[in-house]
C-alpha cells in the first residue's frame, strides 16, 4: 500500500503520462473487490487516501474521503457480482476513478471554496488508462493473493 502512495506522489515527476494513473484507488479497488469486507475496505481507503493526502498539495482528508467511499462500494460491487472477471474489473475502476475525481472536485469547490475547473475529457481518458491499467495490474496481484 505504501508503494502505491510514494508511485502516485514521484512517478508524475519523472514522466508526464504517470500524472493521468491513480495507484492507491486501483489499491483500494482491488483490495476492497477481493476482500468483500466494506468496514476493511472503508478503512485501507481513508489510510491510502490520507496518505496520499499527506504528499500532494490538497488539504488534508479530501482524497481520504474519495477513497472510503471507493472502498465501500468496491466492496459493495464484489460481494454482489463477479470480481475476478476483467470487463467488470474494467468497468468498476472506471466509475470509481469518475467518482473519485467528483469528489474530489466537490470538496475543493464546495467545502475549500476554491475555484477549481472540471476536465471531462482529462477525466474520462484518466478513467480509462485507470481501468486499462487495473486491469492488468490486478491480474498480476491475483498471482500473489493467497487463496483461503
Amino acid at each position: 500500500m505504501l508503494l502505491a502512495v510514494v508511485l502516485q506522489a514521484y512517478l508524475p515527476l519523472m514522466t508526464r503520462t504517470a500524472a493521468y494513473l491513480d495507484f492507491p484507488l486501483l489499491v483500494v479497488v482491488y483490495l476492497a473487490m477481493t476482500s468483500r469486507n466494506q468496514v476493511s475496505s472503508m478503512l485501507g481507503g481513508s489510510f491510502l487516501g490520507l496518505l496520499q493526502d499527506s504528499l500532494s498539495n490538497l488539504a488534508l482528508g479530501v482524497n481520504g474521503i474519495a477513497k472510503t467511499l471507493a472502498g465501500y462500494l468496491a466492496s459493495s460491487m464484489g460481494v454482489r457480482i463477479d470480481a475476478d472477471h476483467p470487463g467488470v474489473r474494467l468497468l468498476v475502476v472506471f466509475a470509481l476513478y469518475w467518482l473519485n475525481a467528483v469528489v474530489v472536485v466537490a470538496c475543493q469547490r464546495y467545502l475549500m471554496a476554491r475555484p477549481v475547473g472540471f476536465n471531462w475529457a482529462a477525466v474520462a481518458l484518466a478513467a480509462l488508462i485507470n481501468g486499462v491499467t487495473g486491469m492488468f495490474l490486478f491480474r498480476l496481484f491475483d498471482r500473489f493473493r493467497r487463496s483461503d
